[in-house]
């Protein structure tokens, strides 16, 4: 199996092509992110991600399912994908309760990598969307965070989602 062997980002998108061509191999790629062994499933999820952004009608069947996935994945780096995926996916019309606590969770954890933080951010920003009441709530999370403990990468994250709720709540 090539997914178990050293990737490149050439590879990868070889591998999306390849399933872009072939859709019924989407199946079968997709299967692999829940595989045991870490690396196998991080490289599947990685490839499920840049076919997110191409052909997200994919995922939206499987919305609720990777929510599950994303809540209960301990790999940093395949969590980093899923939420990815979700962030590329329209938000459903039933409120995705779960995965905006979650959001809301880890968003300013330190305990979480920087680029998860700030998928939570913007991901519980879209989900509230949805519910505009909430904006306030993440605005309130948003501006009592101490910014100084946080990256330059989530600093910016959450300036820019403080401008859009402020611009939206004009």
């Amino acid at each position: 199996m090539k997914l178990s062997s050293t990737l490149s980002r050439n590879f990868v998108d070889a591998i999306v092509e390849s399933v872009l061509f072939y859709p019924e191999d989407f199946e079968p790629l997709y299967s692999l992110v829940t595989n045991k062994e870490t690396k196998l499933s991080w490289r599947a999820a990685w490839a499920c991600e840049k076919l997110s952004e191409l052909t997200p009608e994919w995922f939206i069947p499987k919305y609720d399912e990777i929510v599950c996935l994303t809540l209960s994945m301990k790999h940093s780096g395949t969590k980093r994908l899923l939420l990815s995926i979700l962030y590329n996916l329209p938000v459903p019309a039933e409120f995705p309760v779960e995965l905006y606590n979650f959001c809301l969770e880890k968003m300013l954890s330190p305990d979480e990598a920087i680029a998860i933080q700030a998928l939570c951010i913007k991901l519980a920003y879209k989900i509230a969307l949805k519910e505009p009441e909430l904006l306030s709530e993440i605005r309130l999370y948003l501006e009592n965070a101490e910014t100084e403990y946080f990256s330059t990468g989530v600093k910016n994250c959450i300036r820019n989602v403080l401008k859009k709720i402020n611009s939206s709540q004009r």
